[in-house]
């Protein structure tokens, strides 16, 4: 198999893997392990192995990067639900394009290293502008256990808001919430 046709085969596994999954955070979570794949080391000694092992890193950088940007591209369809999901979903991402970077530069590999850190930069932004408009989670603290639809209507006047209520609380039932959570501000 070519190079060429190698790289456009870890394109469209990358692409299927991210088309598969419905949730972008499932698709996120999914990839980061991918950014960071290191095949086992070849055994053996002398040109032919040190060759195997140039093609094996090759192949593997590839592939990495490849995830990288599916990674990137599963970012933007993700919605994070507050401010410090949006932080954290942006350090997550960019930590694993950093490193993918920081190894193509050791291997000098300049273009991968370029478009990865332009790649870092986009994701960077993007996460930071939608974040910014995002409520805070802050720590609600009850002297009672109280039923998710109440506290919903305590909080927010809206007990549609009940089921993110209840995510954001993760209670054994919805009847009874813990005295301390996290919530959105508003």
């Amino acid at each position: 198999m070519a190079a060429a046709e190698f790289s456009q085969a870890a394109e469209e596994l990358a692409a299927a893997l991210v088309a598969a999954i419905n949730d972008p955070a499932d698709a996120i979570r999914l990839l980061l392990p991918l950014t960071e794949w290191m095949p086992p080391l070849l055994p053996g000694r002398g040109p032919l192995a040190d060759r195997a092992r140039d093609v094996q890193d090759a192949l593997a950088a590839n592939l990495r990067s490849t995830a990288c940007a599916a990674l990137a591209q599963a970012t933007i369809a993700y919605e994070p639900v507050s401010y410090q999901d949006a932080q954290s979903v942006r350090h997550l991402v960019c930590d694993a394009l950093d490193a993918e970077a920081t190894r193509s530069a050791d291997a000098a590999r300049d273009a991968t290293y370029q478009a990865l850190r332009e790649l870092r930069t986009a994701v960077a932004l993007d996460l930071a502008a939608r974040g910014a408009h995002l409520a805070y989670l802050v720590e609600i603290e009850t002297r009672v256990s109280m039923p998710s639809l109440a506290m919903a209507w305590t909080l927010y006047q809206d007990t549609t808001r009940e089921p993110q209520l209840v995510a954001s609380a993760a209670p054994r039932h919805p009847l009874f919430l813990p005295m301390t959570f996290p919530a959105l501000a508003s």
